[in-house]
């Protein structure tokens, strides 16, 4: 059965609009068309809707495309798949792996010889000096607040949400499986893109991050529409009133909405956007 187009009228009782942004509010290359998103932004205030984003990605990161100079912050911000959830500009929600769980996800990832990976929670990100130049920089990007630690198992002791692994040549099915297995339930890894994999507090994901703003705000979920690509934002769309997969989104997305937009590289959620807050 094929999957309509979001409709072309905003719903009467929209109050929060949440998107993904690596693949779905950006574009290939990490950008989106500011001037274009500055008005819509204004005209979704103005008609009492939330934006909020909802990402893997660091809150720093996320926070970082949208400086004050170009208009305001996102109302909410869902970051490290859940686990961080900041609301007006006040963290409602710290949530970090249990230390003696850390331990085990670390052994496990440290007996891996040549995974890639970093750290991320609360206090910043961790990553390992003996990554390469190229990881390094790519890593990074996402985690803008980090610092280096020798070993692997430096890392224990800090409050750690998620953890990101990347391979270039992407995770296959049985390596993931392999993993899920090894970990036994300390962590839980979901794709979020085919090179990349987040491993995840138990019960925290982008639905239950989004969750904890609805309830700040008064919200429920039928009053929201989602946007997303990958496998980290499958229960989001399948939880939001309005789950919207992106042409471009994986199966496990498009499995779990409603709706498919335009692509990401289409600037697929503007378009939906433009046509649910109309400049007069």
């Amino acid at each position: 059965m094929s999957v309509p187009p979001p409709p072309a009228r905003r719903p009467d009782h929209l109050r929060a609009v949440a998107v993904d942004m690596d693949g779905t509010f950006l574009r290939t290359g990490s950008t989106y068309d500011r001037g274009r998103f500055a008005p819509l932004r204004r005209r979704m205030r103005e008609a009492g809707v939330r934006f909020v984003v909802a990402s893997g990605n660091q809150e720093a990161q996320l926070l970082g495309f949208f400086p004050a100079a170009e208009g305001p912050a996102p109302d909410g911000v869902v970051s490290d798949n859940g686990a961080i959830v900041l609301a007006d500009g006040v963290r409602l929600l710290e949530t970090h792996v249990p230390m003696d769980a850390l331990a085990r996800v670390l052994a496990v990832l440290d007996g891996d010889a040549g995974l890639t990976f970093i750290a991320s929670g609360p206090d910043g990100a961790y990553l390992r000096e003996s990554e390469t130049p190229e990881m390094r920089e790519l890593l990074t990007f996402y985690h803008p607040r980090y610092q280096y630690v020798a070993r692997t198992a430096d890392i224990n002791g800090h409050r750690v949400s998620k953890i990101a692994l990347v391979d270039e040549h992407g995770f296959t099915q049985t390596f993931l499986d392999r993993l899920s297995e090894a970990l036994d339930g300390a962590m839980v890894p979901v794709v979020s893109g085919h090179d990349s994999v987040d491993l995840i507090v138990p019960g925290r994901h982008k639905a239950s991050g989004l969750g904890v703003l609805l309830d700040h705000w008064g919200l429920v979920p039928g009053q929201v529409a989602a946007f997303g690509d990958s496998g980290n934002d499958a229960e989001m769309l399948a939880r939001a009133g309005y789950g919207i997969a992106m042409a471009n989104a994986s199966a496990a997305a498009r499995d779990a909405a409603d709706f498919i937009a335009p692509a990401n590289d289409d600037d697929g959620v503007l378009q939906v956007l433009e046509g649910w807050f109309p400049a007069d």
